[in-house]
């Protein structure tokens, strides 16, 4: 059999045509989408809100290291418990999608193509769910100093403190969710298409 013939009969599957496949799940598993994202955006409002909190009283009465230390690990915490619920939704997702998966590869999917759904899929949940949570953090940070320590809490040097808060959040949540996607897509991609076919749930 010549290159050509085994080129021509190789599947295309370009990331624009998996991105618009994650939409399409995102929007059919909206309820399952929606529970992964609320995990995300409470690990994320949390950490954003107590390192928000953490520079205002910084800024305000100024702070020990211990105080710095002790919030800082309670963010690690959150986002430890909010890593665990990301990986539970995902390996569910897996499961209610295994018949899927298997008429997918029958139809010629490769591995790497259900990967790249999945992977495409945890990018645009953790994007959401990180914006929504460090907005959310940032407000309950901010609000609970309002009043009189309004020209400190707007100052310049804490917007841009804010503004790097949120950044890290969002970058976070993104890292959290591809990180505890990365297991259950891989058992995804490397189903054997007619087990996938056979699995009743």
């Amino acid at each position: 059999m010549s290159k050509s013939t085994v080129e021509s009969r190789e599947v295309k599957f370009p990331p624009s045509e998996a991105f618009r496949f994650s939409i399409e799940s995102i929007r059919r598993r909206f309820v399952r989408a929606l529970i992964t994202a609320v995990s995300i955006v409470l690990g994320i409002a949390f950490y954003v809100g107590l390192r928000t909190m953490s520079d205002i009283m910084i800024s305000i009465y100024g702070t020990s290291e211990a105080a710095k230390s002790y919030q800082l690990w309670m963010a690690i915490i959150s986002l430890i418990v909010c890593a665990v619920g990301i990986l539970n939704s995902m390996l569910m997702a897996v499961t209610e999608r295994t018949k899927e998966i298997g008429t997918m590869k029958c139809l010629g999917a490769m591995d790497g193509h259900i990967l790249m759904i999945f992977m495409f899929e945890a990018i645009l949940v953790g994007i959401i769910g990180g914006i929504i949570g460090a907005v959310i953090g940032w407000l309950a940070g901010v609000l609970i100093y309002i009043g009189e320590y309004m020209n400190v809490i707007f100052s310049s040097a804490l917007l841009a403190s804010y503004i790097m808060r949120m950044g890290e959040g969002i970058i976070i949540a993104m890292i959290l969710t591809v990180g505890a996607t990365i297991y259950p897509a891989y058992h995804a991609a490397s189903m054997d298409p007619a087990d996938a076919l056979r699995f009743e749930l």
